[in-house]
């Protein structure tokens, strides 16, 4: 993964500064300069390794290598993550005191992913000193399909970190508390600020923190894979490059006009009409549209049966819940019986054409002609939810129930989470062995409830 992943410290001394920066090593180390001009304004707040040290590792497997330092080893990167530091701990901050996330950055100066918390430190003004660990790469949409797994490790190793800063607490309170004093009026000796070991009480904490930095930027690379979408790794298969087929939806000549209308406004993305999932849940009742978002993402057949008119923005919706190498698999009004028994999985037709009855297998939306309780379609399916939803339904209706998103976020936050689960099945489609599924699902945060969804996309994606 192209990225540099730092560790950042606001000292109370010197402000906000990177102080442990681990990047992906393409140059031979002879030929890095580590012996950069030292700061003499670098306390123990400030300093981690030194700036003639250097934490270096290597991937048997891969081939790939890793190397941390105080200052990232490139000057140009170093420039980077300088800046990136100032605003992850000054502007761009989540007040969350138990760690937040906050993206930010350009095309010029890096996007970042910035995750801040607070540690322990009873000798620090407010008792805690404030820490961040950013993750700074040139990618934007990769960084932004990744967040989920970059935000549940980097969350991981900052609780290891608050945890183990929390003991030394504990054992200082125990011993004589600097609290008490202060509260009591006692003058109290200056202290100067406290190193990351002296607050976690682990001599081996950039050991750690490089062996932590060094899993993170190794799996981003070799498990989420870049390659998916933009190129080739070299351990992977390679990927075809052909794009899909512009049209993905089948029709009959009543519907052509409808399909034309929305093949013109995918050209020109300002002018698209933005029916979003939310669509869904107007048209059939709040409590249904989790059974039908669970059975289109499952692979459960769907038969919208109304006229064209009414049911086509319905379908455009149910097809933002499949990624585009699945849109195949939607017939927008069918005219023929034939085509309800093959093997579409989500189909539209019209009133006069016989539908089966609605089964474990097939879920039917029906379109009334005069409105039942307030609702204009009927939803049978006598199948029920499992108890733990797959996470990228989750997901979903968290961002449709978002109030904060408009049609037009919340449809690029659709597009992120489909694409990011269909990459992950892509993965686990190229491991040659239930062994090397089972690590890779362990990595991506794959969990049994989401095996349904695996099923049903694992066929269909190459």
């Amino acid at each position: 993964m192209n990225a540099v992943i730092a560790l950042c410290n606001f000292c109370q001394a010197h402000g906000p500064c990177p102080i442990f920066c681990t990047l992906t090593l393409r140059s031979k180390l002879d030929d890095l300069h580590l012996d950069q001009q030292i700061n003499n304004k670098l306390c123990a707040a400030c300093n981690s390794l030194g700036q003639s040290n250097a934490l270096y590792s290597k991937d048997t497997e891969s081939g790939a290598t890793f190397l941390s330092t105080q200052t990232a080893a490139l000057p140009e990167v170093a420039t980077l993550v300088k800046y990136a530091a100032i605003q992850s701990l000054s502007s761009e901050i989540n007040c969350n005191k138990d760690g937040g996330f906050v993206f930010f950055g350009d095309s010029t100066q890096g996007h970042v992913l910035s995750h801040t918390f607070h540690v322990s430190d009873l000798q620090a003004r407010g008792f805690y000193q404030l820490f961040s660990i950013i993750i700074l790469m040139k990618d934007k949409y990769f960084l932004l399909n990744t967040k989920p797994f970059l935000a549940e490790h980097l969350r991981r190793i900052s609780s290891e970190i608050q945890a183990s800063a929390h003991k030394i607490k504990e054992d200082e309170e125990a011993k004589d508390s600097p609290r008490q004093r202060r509260l009591s009026g006692a003058q109290l000796l200056v202290q100067t600020p406290r190193s990351l070991v002296e607050l976690t009480g682990e001599d081996n904490i950039y050991a750690i923190l490089h062996s932590h930095f060094s899993w993170v930027l190794l799996a981003g690379s070799r498990f989420l894979t870049e390659h998916v979408t933009f190129g080739n790794l070299p351990w992977l298969p390679p990927q075809s490059s052909g794009q899909p087929p512009k049209q993905r939806l089948t029709y009959n000549i009543t519907t052509l006009p409808m399909i034309q209308k929305f093949e013109e406004t995918l050209d020109d993305p300002e002018q698209e009409e933005f029916y979003s999932l939310r669509h869904i849940k107007q048209v059939v009742r709040n409590d249904l549209f989790t059974t039908v978002c669970y059975c289109a993402l499952t692979g459960v057949k769907i038969i919208v049966r109304g006229s064209p008119e009414r049911t086509f923005n319905f379908m455009l919706c149910l097809r933002k819940l499949l990624p585009d190498k699945m849109h195949n698999l939607m017939r927008i009004d069918a005219q023929h019986q034939h085509s309800i028994s093959s093997d579409y999985k989500i189909i539209s037709v019209s009133n006069e054409i016989p539908v089966p009855i609605a089964c474990s297998s097939v879920l039917r939306i029906d379109y009334l002609d005069k409105s039942m309780d307030g609702f204009e379609v009927s939803v049978k399916w006598p199948g029920e939810l499992p108890s733990k939803w797959p996470d990228l339904m989750v997901k979903l209706i968290k961002a449709v129930n978002e109030t904060r998103f408009t049609e037009l976020v919340l449809n690029k936050q659709t597009k992120v989470l489909i694409e990011e689960w269909k990459n992950k099945i892509i993965c686990l489609n190229r491991a040659k062995s239930t062994t090397g599924q089972t690590k890779l699902k362990k990595v991506l945060g794959i969990q049994p409830q989401d095996q349904p969804l695996i099923n049903y996309w694992s066929a269909h994606l190459a």
